[in-house]
């Protein structure tokens, strides 16, 4: 690929597990992503979410403790298997040694810190597991704050006490903080307490949609100024002119590139495509189809500086700079 791009989430780790239990094979997994298809599009990094489902919903999985577990070892072990292709890493100089092999990267995230529940050995056993960035919330209330959420009043609330030394404590660590599923308040609390650049790992302009889950013009900035960097969400909802959108174009997907780099300049997004976590049609729904992405932004007359860093450089710089 022209572009070898750097994908800071996907859901694809929890479409491993079967409705019987089994696990199926993250190499030929049959979705939106998988180790093939990362190999034959030439993709530099994906961030491997484990993504924690609301509590009750079908199949019943196991406590989050042992699904993280099963998960993690999953990745690990799948990534083993097809080591002439992708490895592990776990911060910038291992990134860059995968891909001087040759290979791939796989990042271990994990999407709601629920797990956590408040204890500070909880999230140094995360960082001593492979975990190099956390999604603070998801959509419900936990021991790091509040979510994005249509209701004014809740989207006012920041972080926890907890929450509030846990940034710090991840700062300390080398673990990502990921804004894309907090409060505005929560935004605002890890913006100010964070001395990390932070990312939003899938969030687009609420300006061009007005989801919840976007960011507003003004934490652009602030997310600029940090050092920091959004990934571009491929799901219609964040990225069509309305949220119940069906369908994401790469115009569209353009239109968010380009506010981002109007609003907070050329250095704070990066792509962050959620594939494996929607539905809907998408014009681009697999790494291979990437490039149009790309081919679309140089027809708008982006420079190759630019087209670098929003494929990789962006999201490499904040892995240097916060990650260890």
């Amino acid at each position: 690929m022209k572009y070898p791009y750097a994908d800071m989430h996907c859901d694809t780790l929890l479409h491993c597990i079967s409705r019987e239990g089994g696990l199926a094979s993250l190499y030929d997994l049959s979705g939106m992503q998988s180790i093939r298809q990362m190999a034959e599009a030439g993709q530099l990094l994906q961030f491997f979410a484990v993504f924690f489902p609301p509590v009750g919903e079908e199949p019943e999985l196991p406590p989050d403790e042992e699904f993280f577990r099963i998960l993690r070892e999953h990745l690990y072990r799948e990534t083993a298997l097809h080591a002439d292709v992708i490895a592990m890493a776990h911060n910038y100089e291992e990134i860059m040694e995968n891909q001087k092999q040759g290979k791939a990267s796989a990042v271990l995230t994990v999407e709601d810190g629920r797990m956590v529940e408040g204890s500070h050995s909880r999230l140094q056993m995360l960082y001593e597991q492979g975990v190099r960035a956390i999604a603070l919330t998801w959509n419900f209330p936990n021991c790091f704050g509040y979510p994005n959420s249509p209701d004014p009043n809740i989207m006012k609330k920041g972080l926890t006490d907890f929450g509030k030394e846990a940034v710090e404590e991840m700062n300390r660590m080398g673990i990502l903080a990921d804004v894309s599923h907090l409060s505005d308040g929560g935004f605002y609390d890890v913006a100010a307490l964070s001395r990390k650049p932070f990312i939003a790992s899938h969030s687009n302009c609420r300006a061009l949609t007005p989801h919840p889950r976007n960011l507003t013009d003004d934490m652009i900035r602030i997310l600029a100024e940090k050092g920091g960097v959004a990934g571009l969400n491929f799901c219609p909802a964040f990225v069509g002119k309305t949220t119940d959108c069906q369908k994401t174009t790469v115009e569209d997907l353009g239109r968010h590139v380009l506010h981002f780099i109007q609003v907070g300049g050329e250095d704070c997004v990066g792509l962050g495509t959620d594939f494996d976590g929607m539905d809907g049609e998408l014009e681009i729904g697999h790494p291979s189809e990437m490039y149009r992405l790309f081919d679309y932004l140089e027809k708008q007359g982006l420079t190759q500086r630019q087209l670098d860093k929003i494929a990789n450089g962006n999201v490499l710089r904040v892995i240097r700079d916060s990650m260890r």
